[in-house]
């Protein structure tokens, strides 16, 4: 059955002095803190605590903690008296634990009494925020100071008591928050440790990455409902086949990616997961009576019990770093489409540009641009090609025919190439244009020349008939007269030979 208000005045006479005690051991009232800050890091077991003042009424308080062993910025954490008969330390330095560590020697040993302080400290603030407490309580516009005093009493009621004393609240809007946590915890079986236990992990991708590409997958991991993922520098955060998610509603073992397509340069970033809450809640602070000292169940000061602020989260990341997108390059040989060589004969011919590409993006189209150009003065022929194609692989090669005809005779000419995506309004990605550069080089062969023919003079027609016989045949007839001559001259001595033998013959 409930525990009701009515129950209030039981007890009085027995803890009247009782109560009065514990004004003394919660130490000196401090100013309160201006802010809640959540904690950077979860604390461990060994872990160092700094204890600053006590901050709540006289009677009730709560306790700042550090990490570490010095008051630094806004405490992180926060902590109730577990311990109302034995004297607090502050300005002192305590060490972190878990309920087996503790060296008290109350009821907080029962671990049913330490399943209800869970469920108190659960539900009561700092866990929830004024607002949320109040609200959840039925005192709206609680006032800090009530909320602490509240908490600690239900604290001390299971601790330290078995029964509900009857407290000396300073306000109606306390004492009803505090039968609302007692009303509660009787309700409730208890918690554990495990129960308050929030994790959130993130892994980063295990191969390499390449920008202009979705980025992952980075796997979370959490025991809560869901948790939200952010990226730093800021990029979307999409599903496998780079659908945006949710950020605030990712799940246990969800995988993520960054989408970082139309990137190209390299970087890096860190993906951060948050859940809230913390599994800081319910640890237990051992304190020694002098510093350096050692606690003993004799001889400690009041062991305090953390609670981290309702803005605490747990967090988690991960980072991954990218390479640059390859950079389109291509490379060109151009030969002669005849014979594969280099020269062209002097009235032209087909020449093949072979442009051979790497780290293009498969099934993307390509445009290839070329122009033949002047070696001697770098001046465009206005000899063009052109090729659209779609790689199936990265790397490979393709084609440019260009057509030279006559009129280049003698001339050296380079074959100057462009590399377009998709259409040639915008920058190429890649080019060749290398005026020296032998392998895009052809020369064309110097034009034959027509051989001299001799002159041949026209004959004159003399005035002398007699003359112009003499010249004949001392010019152009000189020939066929010595033909003559020596005719004649032949006939004569055969003529004379002939009479010679006849003579002899007669004799």
């Amino acid at each position: 059955m409930m525990v009701t208000h009515s129950r209030r005045r039981r007890g009085m006479a027995r803890t009247g002095a009782w109560i009065a005690t514990a004004a003394v051991a919660l130490g000196v009232l401090a100013a309160p803190m201006a802010a809640i800050a959540a904690p950077a890091v979860d604390l461990e077991t060994g872990d160092t605590v700094f204890i600053g003042g006590k901050q709540g009424y006289p009677g009730t308080g709560m306790y700042p903690l550090w990490p570490g062993d010095a008051q630094v910025g806004d405490p992180l954490y926060w902590a109730y008296c577990v311990e109302n008969q034995i004297t607090a330390r502050t300005g002192a330095t305590g060490q972190v634990g878990d309920f087996s560590d503790y060296v008290g020697s109350n009821y907080f040993t029962d671990p049913a009494v330490q399943g209800k302080v869970l469920w108190v400290l659960a539900h009561s603030y700092p866990a929830l925020s004024l607002e949320e407490f109040g609200a959840a309580a039925g005192v709206p516009g609680i006032s800090r100071d009530d909320a602490i005093e509240a908490t600690q009493y239900a604290v001390w009621r299971y601790t330290d008591l078995t029964f509900d004393a009857s407290w000396p609240f300073e306000t109606q809007g306390s004492e009803d928050a505090y039968w609302h946590l007692v009303n509660g915890a009787n309700a409730s079986p208890g918690l554990t440790p495990g129960d308050l236990e929030v994790t959130a992990s993130v892994s980063a991708p295990a191969a390499s990455q390449t920008a202009d590409s979705l980025i992952g997958p980075f796997v979370v991991a959490t025991d809560q409902p869901t948790v939200s993922v952010a990226s730093d520098p800021d990029a979307a955060i999409t599903d496998a086949a780079g659908n945006p998610i949710d950020v605030d509603a990712v799940v246990d073992g969800q995988e993520l990616f960054l989408d970082l397509r139309g990137t190209s340069t390299a970087g890096s970033a860190t993906l951060t997961v948050t859940a809230d809450g913390s599994s800081n809640t319910g640890k237990i602070i051992t304190v020694p009576t002098v510093t350096g000292g050692t606690p003993t169940e004799a001889d400690h000061a009041q062991t305090m019990i953390l609670v981290t602020p309702s803005d605490t989260a747990t967090t988690a990341q991960a980072t991954v770093g990218w390479a640059a997108l390859p950079v389109p390059a291509i490379g060109t040989s151009l030969v002669d489409s005849a014979d594969g060589d280099r020269v062209l004969p002097w009235n032209g011919g087909s020449v093949i540009d072979t442009v051979a590409y790497q780290n293009l993006i498969p099934g993307t189209e390509y445009i290839l641009t070329g122009e033949l150009i002047r070696q001697a003065d770098g001046t465009a022929t206005g000899i063009t090609g052109s090729t659209t194609f779609t790689p199936s692989t990265a790397d490979g090669s393709v084609d440019v025919s260009f057509v030279i005809p006559e009129g280049y005779a003698g001339e050296i000419l380079v074959a100057f190439e462009r590399l377009y995506v998709g259409d040639t309004t915008g920058d190429p990605v890649a080019v060749h244009e290398d005026i020296d550069d032998a392998a895009q080089t052809v020369t064309i062969e110097e034009a034959l020349t027509e051989p001299t023919q001799p002159h041949k003079p026209e004959p004159t027609q003399p005035d002398n008939p007699e003359q112009s016989a003499g010249q004949l045949a001392a010019t152009g007839a000189t020939i066929p007269v010595a033909a003559l001559g020596a005719a004649g001259i032949l006939l004569l001595l055969g003529a004379m030979l002939l009479r010679m033998r006849r003579a002899r013959s007669g004799s």
